[in-house]
């Protein structure tokens, strides 16, 4: 009766810690887990939107600032896909129904028209970044923590980029 006991508890050891290796998920605070799939979504989201605007744009600036964001988010969806691996994390892209709505709309326009559209909704996903960001950054997880500040520096570097794009060609954004 005492063997059994040591084998079943044995046994129950073992799945334990097979549990915790095949699955590092758990240790990851859900909360976590959320900010990075925004923050992988937003990345998708906004390179869509720069890949079309290297396209329909006839502003050099903003097919510059396009090309940069692109590159940017290109990097830091990197950063998040090979944490996502690591913790075995499943992130994915869907963009916002809203989102969706203005590519088809933009997908229509170009030149200044195409502009405005783009700047605002890049505006507004940067907006949404320095956000969840700073959430990120405020996280106990190290790597989590430092994804959140790389992404509050990107993003402010875009808010001023965007600010300034807005300012030199007339366009309001709210």
């Amino acid at each position: 009766m005492m063997r059994s006991f040591f084998t079943f508890t044995k046994i129950g050891l073992m799945m334990m810690a097979a549990l915790f290796l095949a699955a590092p998920t758990a240790m990851l605070a859900q909360n976590a887990q959320e900010v990075l799939a925004h923050l992988y979504r937003n990345t998708n989201a906004e390179t869509g939107l720069s890949k079309m605007a290297m396209k329909n744009s006839q502003n050099a600036d903003v097919k510059k600032f396009a090309h940069q964001a692109m590159s940017d988010d290109r990097n830091l969806g990197g950063k998040l896909m090979a944490y996502a691996v690591k913790y075995n994390l499943r992130l994915i892209a869907t963009a916002p129904a809203s989102t969706v709505a203005a590519e088809k709309q933009m997908k229509n326009l170009t030149g200044t028209d195409f502009d405005k559209m783009y700047l605002v909704q890049m505006d507004a996903f940067v907006k949404d970044d320095q956000k969840t960001a700073a959430q990120a950054s405020a996280m106990s997880d190290p790597e989590v923590s430092a994804i959140g500040t790389k992404m509050q520096n990107l993003s402010s570097d875009q808010a001023k980029q965007i600010t300034a794009l807005t300012t030199e060609e007339g366009y309001q954004i709210q």
